[in-house]
């Protein structure tokens, strides 16, 4: 079931999703300046961060929260993508405390700051740390169609469908001849 807040989120896009498929049943994607209040929404709502995690694509660093409430299947993610060159996302740690660890790990690992975060220090690296291990070479990057449902995309605006496959011709009637019996 899509929540009825769902539109009060600020979302570029929103997809449902097949709880039993993917584990969510709400994919929403925003813009970086949209996450704060879109969180404050899920927060009101009752919603639990479960987690913060980064992936490393083609298309920039794109970030996910993962929310739920505790009846049903009401799992959702937050999306965003932040570009390679300028890294940052507002914290939501003074919401979700919980989220203080989540995104230092995301700092920690790939670089990612977290703009008006009250610790952001490393937390599981060393402090000398110069390199952000799950940093990727831009050409083991996969892109985002790679890894989403095209379905996803093509309500983001973000991919054109699959054009139909083109219905093959019904083979020709062949003739039937009656023999003399007939």
């Amino acid at each position: 079931m899509i929540p009825d807040f769902a539109a009060k989120l600020g979302a570029v896009c929103m997809a449902p999703m097949d709880f039993a498929t993917t584990g969510c049943s709400l994919s929403v994607t925003l813009a970086a300046d949209t996450l704060r209040a879109a969180v404050a929404v899920c927060d009101k709502e009752g919603y639990l961060l479960e987690d913060v995690m980064a992936s490393d694509l083609q298309e920039g660093y794109e970030v996910a929260y993962h929310l739920s409430l505790l009846d049903g299947a009401n799992r959702i993610v937050l999306r965003l993508t932040v570009p390679h060159d300028a890294p940052e996302v507002p914290t939501i740690s003074d919401i979700y405390p919980g989220a203080d660890w989540h995104e230092r790990e995301c700092f920690d690992f790939y670089g990612i700051r977290f703009a008006g975060h009250p610790n952001l220090y490393f937390l599981l690296l060393p402090e000398d740390t110069t390199e952000h291990p799950l940093r990727k070479a831009a050409s083991a990057r996969k892109s985002l169609p790679d890894l989403v449902p095209l379905s996803y995309l093509v309500d983001c605006g973000l991919a054109e469908p699959e054009p139909e496959p083109k219905a093959k011709p019904a083979p020709a009637a062949k003739a039937v001849q009656k023999d003399a019996k007939g």
